[in-house]
């Protein structure tokens, strides 16, 4: 054999054997991850629905892996705050993010001076629960129905108002999707948080608030609220007489938000299989169903390529509302 081509096939055996070490290791490191406490992000304050969720499951993946997960508030800027810090972060799995669309796939289509890109800062590892939007009204209020709402829009032009968590949030984005396509205009007031467009509602402020399952769920059973129509795509199960907005005339307002989990981009492939594996066991965990029951959150998994395809579909969703409506940070 010339010279040459020994070199090559020793050049090549070694190259093998460093693979296959460097995956060996990958693979222990894996197994034994985590060897230290593990901080998750929440790109918003204590309490909310997305900070409620995390504490559940990072509750959970401590008790399976081993070491503490620690949820870390770090709200502000509809969760860009978090984001640019998270970007940051070393990809070693020590650092996570517990993330909603807000600041991943709405954000870069509103502000064009993002300190991170979403796409190449990131990685999605898994899905873990999703809810949709409610249209709802204060429970003595004349709309009875989306159809009264329109009616009076068209005949009052300007004056029907609707409350939601912020400019660019989900509830903001699918209630100007629906008035769109019903050809009313809704004027839209942006509240810090979802408590605070249901003490505007029940103060009689505005027509109508714009708010996830959630931050309803309980006004709802109690009766100081009514579910005027629903974002998802099916009838919600536990409120069965509430119409979807696809069902009154307006698919393209039809939407599922979602609440995830991240790692920064570079993060070991075999740490970002463990934690996808760890959460999808979480997900059919009866405790943390059991935990989430009365909020009546969706429990619903779906791992890194199911969640990359989700952003590619939202990205183009929110992108035609976003422009449509000429929505821009305040």
């Amino acid at each position: 054999m010339p010279s040459s081509a020994r070199a090559q096939a020793r050049f090549a055996a070694t190259l093998g054997t460093v693979t296959v070490v460097l995956l060996t290791a990958t693979a222990a490191m894996a197994q034994t991850y985590p060897t230290a406490p593990v901080r998750v992000l929440v790109p918003f304050g204590a309490g909310g629905a997305t900070d409620v969720v995390a504490r559940v499951f990072a509750d959970r993946l401590g008790q399976r892996m081993g070491q503490s997960f620690t949820v870390e508030n770090r709200g502000g800027a509809a969760g860009q705050i978090a984001a640019t810090a998270f970007a940051r972060a070393p990809a070693d799995g020590y650092t996570l993010m517990f993330a909603t669309a807000a600041p991943i796939t709405v954000a870069p289509l509103m502000n064009d001076k993002l300190q991170y890109d979403p796409r190449k800062d990131f990685i999605p590892v898994a899905v873990v629960a999703v809810q949709p939007v409610w249209l709802v009204a204060n429970a003595p209020s004349p709309f009875k129905t989306f159809a009264d709402a329109v009616k009076y829009g068209k005949d009052n032009p300007g004056k029907l108002t609707y409350g939601s968590p912020g400019v660019g949030s989900e509830p903001h984005l699918a209630a100007e999707a629906v008035a769109r396509s019903a050809g009313i205009q809704m004027v839209h007031v942006p509240f810090r948080g979802g408590g605070d467009v249901i003490t505007a509602l029940l103060g009689s402020q505005i027509n109508f608030g714009a708010l996830s399952t959630a931050s309803i769920a309980g006004a709802l059973q109690q009766g100081t609220l009514r579910a005027i129509a629903v974002s998802s795509p099916q009838r919600m199960t536990d409120f069965p007489n509430v119409p979807t907005f696809a069902e009154l005339g307006h698919p393209g307002a039809t939407m599922v938000p979602w609440w995830g989990l991240m790692a920064p981009a570079g993060t070991p492939p075999a740490i970002v299989a463990r934690l996808t594996q760890e959460m999808e066991a979480a997900s059919k965990d009866d405790a943390v169903r059991e935990r989430l029951k009365a909020t009546f959150v969706q429990i619903q998994f779906e791992g890194p390529q199911e969640f990359a395809r989700r952003l590619d579909a939202e990205t183009k969703l929110y992108g035609e509302i976003i422009r449509a409506a000429k929505i821009k940070l305040p």
